[in-house]
């Protein structure tokens, strides 16, 4: 296809940007990608690929000189030094924008941005290194249920999060050294009250520059080892009301609007025991949540978020039948990093293997994803378990070094 249209440029070598970049030239664009190492997933041919780190100057610039949009694949970025560059490129348009990236930058601002919006959360209080004994027994007394220790910045997949019960003395030292880690790399501390939840839920939303929002379906997910592990959906065909989905729905367009965001972004959300919607965190990018929409016969939250960025109409999220998407991960047993080939296995069928070309394995990486579609819900949990048996059936076929041996 020949390309046409704006330069979209990544700013990130990863799995995201290399769905990006796929995306992007099934539209006819041109991609340049920003990458720190020549094999990275997103590395793939038609890719004009700019080789450097992602807060390095020079890299940026050469970056932004081959492009007239930049988009991001994470919220780990240096904005001062992007802003510096984007204004010496007053041409390139960045999306998403700023703000919103910065908002993703930091959860406790998220909390507030959430409660000035309406958009039910957690309560919280502030801990500090200063006065960690007394911030801890008034975060007891406050939520008596358990509260998890956040860091502000800087946390992702179960990182930057402390799960406490009752801080007895035996805990407080690893309390103390997890808060003064936090506050050294310079973000807040905040205990939240622990949510006892029915369910983890996801919705991934994408917004033009014309206001136009659409919505993909609310998912389930599950965790391990605060990694998302798997998605299934849509929501309502497995129990979640449809209320909460119209629910969430309204606040992420508030949140939207708010940030008057161009792109797609996702909100991840808890449903406690009570039935009630609590937002957990947004991501200002495509999302781990909606890598089921990548099936190949509909647009995708790839396709939605390029069409978004280069200022393309919108279109309309088609998925109807019950779905699984399934992480596979590095087993949180190994110990270091080992080269990794690609599954030789056809996946089940009726799924599709997505493999990212990672040269190397670690504990709970992301390696790849399955998908996998049916006509009823209940087709679902048995492939669900035949995605589980196909995953098992990988790693033990391989021989690494694990925790323990």
């Amino acid at each position: 296809m020949t390309a046409v249209g704006p330069r979209l440029g990544i700013l990130g070598g990863g799995q995201l940007a290399r769905m990006l970049a796929e995306s992007a030239m099934r539209h006819g664009l041109r991609v340049a990608v920003l990458a720190e190492a020549a094999d990275a997933p997103a590395a793939i041919p038609g890719v004009d690929l700019v080789l450097g780190a992602l807060d390095e100057p020079a890299a940026l610039e050469a970056l932004a000189a081959r492009c007239d949009v930049l988009t991001v694949e994470n919220e780990f970025l240096d904005l001062d030094r992007l802003g510096a560059v984007v204004a010496r490129h007053p041409s390139v348009h960045l999306h998403p924008s700023r703000p919103a990236i910065a908002l993703a930058q930091d959860k406790l601002e998220q909390k507030r941005v959430f409660s000035r919006l309406g958009i039910p959360t957690a309560e919280y209080t502030l801990v500090r290194v200063a006065s960690l004994d007394d911030d801890l027994r008034r975060a007891a007394g406050r939520f008596p249920g358990g509260f998890v220790l956040k860091w502000s910045r800087f946390g992702y997949d179960g990182r930057g999060n402390r799960v406490v019960g009752r801080p007895g003395a035996a805990e407080r030292d690893a309390i103390a050294e997890f808060c003064r880690a936090g506050e050294a790399a310079g973000a807040t501390i905040y205990a939240e009250r622990r949510v006892d939840f029915a369910a983890e839920v996801a919705m991934v939303s994408t917004r033009a520059h014309d206001g136009r929002q659409v919505f993909f379906p609310l998912v389930v997910s599950r965790q391990d080892h605060g990694v998302c592990r798997e998605v299934f959906g849509p929501a309502t065909a497995f129990g979640v009301a449809a209320d909460i989905e119209r629910d969430v729905a309204g606040h992420m367009a508030a949140l939207a609007t708010d940030l008057d965001y161009c792109g797609t972004f996702a909100v991840e959300w808890f449903i406690d025991r009570d039935g009630a919607l609590l937002a957990n965190e947004m991501a200002p990018r495509v999302h781990n949540t909606g890598h089921y929409t990548l099936f190949g016969d509909e647009p995708s939250q790839f396709d939605l978020h390029v069409q978004a960025v280069t200022g393309r109409p919108l279109s309309a999220p088609a998925v109807r039948d019950p779905f699984v998407m399934r992480n596979l991960l590095g087993p949180f047993s190994l110990r270091g990093a080992h080269p990794c080939p690609a599954p030789s296995e056809p996946p089940p069928a009726g799924t599709l293997l997505y493999w990212y070309d990672k040269r190397t394995v670690s504990a709970g990486r992301k390696m790849g994803h399955l998908t996998g579609r049916a006509a009823i819900a209940g087709a679902i949990e048995r492939m669900r378990d035949a995605l589980r048996d196909y995953e098992r059936r990988f790693w033990a076929g391989l021989s690494f070094e694990r925790q323990g041996t």
